[in-house]
């Protein structure tokens, strides 16, 4: 018998996110705060570094994409590229139409936490290579204009470049093709760190 478990129900929304919060929380619990309506709640469990599998799990389920692209983007999935591809594949246009670009940059190509433990996010380093492939093409294409043209896709193309997961093919078509002079020395010295 778990008293925190089993009064999630009857707790305040500052209860909620206190135990959120908290990277010694039992499963149990995490498993009732991740199947609670309170959604502010959610984004604190999932900025949470002692997130259990199966809280994990029911936020990933539950309806919509920003769980999912944070879950990503928090390292929580880094070792199953399935997942990668299953929020790309069914969520990245959608985040993209919506105005969202900012978390497709953050899951796919890298950004800093500034939850409860602060630094570059780890999730990014997993992107699968025909992600970052996609992404380029979506570049190339110019599928992102719109307001801030220029500043997310330049600063997309440079994460591209400096990503180390993306291929050499990619890195030359930025060193060589990409209308951004920085873009370009990026993608060269990156080429030639890579020899």
């Amino acid at each position: 018998m778990n008293p925190l478990a089993n009064n999630v129900f009857q707790m305040t929304n500052a209860e909620l996110i206190g135990l959120a919060k908290n990277r010694f929380l039992d499963y149990e619990t995490q498993d009732k705060i991740a199947l609670n309506p309170y959604k502010r709640a959610h984004m604190y469990l999932i900025d949470n570094p002692g997130l259990c599998s199966t809280a994990r799990d029911i936020l990933w389920n539950r309806k919509g994409y920003v769980n999912k692209f944070e879950l990503i983007s928090m390292g929580h999935y880094k070792d199953q590229p399935e997942k990668y591809h299953e929020l790309y594949d069914n969520y990245a246009d959608k985040a993209f139409n919506r105005g969202g670009s900012y978390r497709v940059y953050r899951a796919f190509l890298g950004g800093y936490q500034y939850g409860g433990c602060y630094g570059a996010l780890t999730g990014p380093q997993g992107t699968p290579t025909s992600i970052l492939d996609s992404l380029y093409d979506r570049i190339k294409t110019e599928k992102t204009r719109g307001y801030g043209y220029d500043y997310y896709t330049t600063s997309m193309a440079r994460a591209l470049a400096q990503h180390p997961n993306s291929s050499t093919e990619t890195i030359v078509k930025l060193s060589c093709s990409y209308p951004c002079q920085e873009v370009n020395k990026i993608a060269l010295k990156e080429l030639g760190r890579r020899g």
